[in-house]
């Protein structure tokens, strides 16, 4: 692979919830064109055209930005799945391009219906940057299935399966994963976090492991691109093939009964073959009902297995049947869990993620993952209460966290850390009424403005504002004395990413903000004394 050769952030114009999108699209060190696409349309997909318009490594536009479009055609992209475009070729004139802005123009449907996108409501998008390693790192660490991290926006938000979905969707079009969910726990600075915790510790005999994590986790403006043939080893289509298992035992047949002289070895010949066709129909079944099973279809799989009646086999049937039958329980302490998260009920969710069974390997390491955010989430917020003194309401729920998962470490060491506190706070107030001390008022005044500051810089975050001041200053960084990035009017719309505190008056917040008189998208720090709260 071609270090030298490095791609810039790709922008695709779409509109949230279209029925193809593009999650990845790239150029690659060979002048391919890759990309990947998503269909949640219920129906094949035979043609699309893309629409793409090339950058340099500078940004800037080649040919004056003008569109080129490329008519793929023979495609059979099925219904609710990602599809793995196979690379094409670009034109050598576009050997200079290292940054794409793509869209797609048209699609057709397996049954001729087609559809033009109108552009006039497609908003563009930028890709994130992932390099290949950070991608594998990813996946090993939080499943297959993420390919990017969750991010709002102001007309939509991504999900970490790559799809683009309206701002009013709870639950993903494609994936069903939940906004929320996402947005709190995937986004790409927790993604970051995590990695940078599990690479940091990473035993002494890998110590190259543990030397890329500050390098994974930095947020890079070029990335090296990959070959063609890199991308055909790591993206591959799910296969369509049927099975081929049933042979042609009547053509077999066939020959016995022409070459058969004697009428009595035909019957036993015909006889012979109906029990081993028997047999191998019901070996058959068992097998469907275990790919059924691996692939969580265990209703089909019950009613695969119930219809078998070879005597030979029925222990083996039975078997299989318990264990559809726990999986199909597993499988409903998972749903339930889901669902009991959509209702903040935290606590009742890890009971019933708890209950999954360790041998449903579609959803125990999802189960414990849950566990793992969630104890994150009900600690964290546990930990506030504790920081803002309310060590009361701080114990019960640690006490109620650790009623479900007694054996938390992370909650023993915070139960330990609160009733270690309020001890010495009783034992120092105990000293204090004896001596006849003063509480210094100043100190109690300014540890009430930081939990104020505290709680009013958490109450901003994921939250939508607008500009007050006739002109309010974007910066690059959390400082007055930062670079301006633009100045925004009035009644700007910002959406709050981060917020950092400064001293006891101001709040920065990292926003993104669109102009209220332009309409322009542009990404900073502003302080929260500049917007309506």
């Amino acid at each position: 692979m071609d270090s030298n050769f490095q791609t810039l952030p790709t922008n695709v114009s779409l509109i949230p919830n279209q029925p193809l999108q593009i999650i990845r699209a790239e150029i690659t060190s060979d002048l391919n064109l890759a990309i990947d696409l998503i269909n949640i349309s219920s129906k094949p997909i035979s043609r699309v055209i893309f629409a793409v318009v090339y950058k340099d490594e500078h940004n800037n536009y080649l040919f004056n930005a003008t569109e080129v479009y490329y008519d793929i055609k023979n495609l059979d992209i099925p219904p609710k799945k990602i599809y793995f475009l196979n690379p094409f070729s670009i034109d050598e004139r576009f050997k200079e391009a290292r940054g794409i802005d793509i869209r797609i123009k048209e699609l057709y449907y397996s049954d001729s219906d087609s559809l033009i996108l109108n552009t006039k409501d497609e908003k563009q998008f930028t890709l994130p940057l992932i390099s290949e390693t950070k991608s594998e790192k990813m996946k090993t660490l939080f499943g297959p299935e993420i390919i990017s991290y969750g991010e709002n926006f102001m007309n939509g938000w991504r999900c970490v399966c790559g799809f683009f979905n309206k701002k009013e969707n709870e639950e993903c079009s494609f994936c069903g994963r939940n906004k929320n969910f996402v947005l709190n726990n995937l986004t790409e600075p927790l993604i970051n976090m995590k990695l940078l915790n599990v690479l940091s510790n990473t035993e002494d005999d890998k110590p190259e492991e543990a030397s890329m994590a500050s390098h994974l986790t930095q947020t890079h403006l070029t990335k090296v691109a990959p070959t063609t043939t890199s991308l055909s080893e790591t993206r591959i289509n799910e296969s369509t093939e049927e099975g081929l298992e049933e042979k042609s035992i009547f053509s077999v047949l066939t020959k016995v009964i022409y070459r058969s002289i004697i009428a009595l070895l035909l019957v036993v010949v015909l006889i012979f073959a109906f029990q081993i066709s028997k047999s191998l129909l019901s070996n058959r079944d068992i097998s469907n009902a275990k790919t059924l099973i691996s692939q969580g279809k265990y209703e089909d799989a019950l009613k695969v297995l119930n219809k078998i009646e070879n005597e030979k086999l029925q222990d083996e049937v039975q078997a299989e049947i318990e264990k559809t039958q726990k999986l199909m329980e597993s499988q409903r302490y998972f749903d339930l869990g889901n669902s009991l998260i959509l209702q903040d009920k935290y606590i009742e969710a890890i009971k019933n993620f708890n209950k999954v069974s360790s041998e449903d390997s579609i959803n125990f390491a999802s189960s414990q993952d849950k566990i793992e955010e969630l104890e994150k989430i009900i600690l964290n917020k546990a930990n506030t209460e504790y920081t803002n003194g309310n060590y009361e309401k701080a114990l019960s729920m640690v006490n109620e966290y650790l009623a479900a998962v007694p054996e938390s470490a992370n909650a023993t060491n915070l139960k330990n850390q609160i009733i270690g506190t309020q001890s010495e706070e009783e034992k120092t107030e105990e000293e204090e009424l004896i001596s006849g001390s003063l509480i210094d008022e100043e100190a109690v005044e300014l540890d009430k403005n930081r939990a104020e500051m505290t709680k009013k810089a958490e109450a901003l975050l994921n939250t939508f504002q607008k500009v007050v001041a006739e002109k309010a200053n974007l910066r690059a960084e959390p400082s007055t004395d930062a670079k301006i990035i633009t100045v925004l009017p009035t009644d700007s719309d910002l959406y709050i990413q981060e917020t950092q505190i400064e001293g006891s008056e101001r709040i920065w917040c990292k926003v993104e903000a669109e102009d209220a008189k332009t309409g322009e998208i542009f990404h900073g720090w502003i302080s929260n004394i500049l917007m309506e709260e």
